[in-house]
C-alpha cells in the first residue's frame, strides 16, 4: 500500500510563504533591535509619531523609515497608526544604515 503526500496549489503556497516571510519580520521588528525600520500605514498620520520616535530618512504616501532612537519604537508606531512595521535593509531604502 503506497501514500501520496498531498501538495499544495502552487499559488497557495506562494502566498504562505509570503505571509510566513512578513509575519517573522515583524516578529523580528519587537525582538531585536534594528538600525532602522519601515513603518507602512498613511503617512500623514505615522509621521508625527516616527519623528518623535527618531530621525527621518524617507517618507512616501504610505510608508515612512526611520532610524529609530527609543527602545519602544516599534509599539509607538503601532500605537500611532501604522499598519506594519519591518526593520528596514541595510543597504535599502534610501540607504537606511
Amino acid at each position: 500500500m503506497t501514500t501520496r503526500a498531498r501538495r499544495l496549489p502552487l499559488p497557495i503556497g506562494m502566498a504562505l510563504a509570503l505571509a510566513a516571510w512578513f509575519g517573522a519580520m515583524a516578529v523580528m521588528a519587537f525582538a531585536v533591535e534594528m538600525p532602522a525600520l519601515v513603518a507602512f500605514g498613511p503617512a500623514r498620520v505615522i509621521t508625527e509619531t516616527a519623528a518623535s520616535q527618531g530621525s527621518l530618512v524617507s517618507a512616501g504616501s504610505r510608508f515612512v523609515v526611520l532610524r529609530p532612537s527609543e527602545p519602544d519604537a516599534v509599539k509607538a508606531l503601532y500605537r500611532g497608526g501604522a499598519w506594519l512595521v519591518l526593520p528596514a535593509p541595510g543597504k535599502g531604502c534610501g540607504s537606511a544604515a
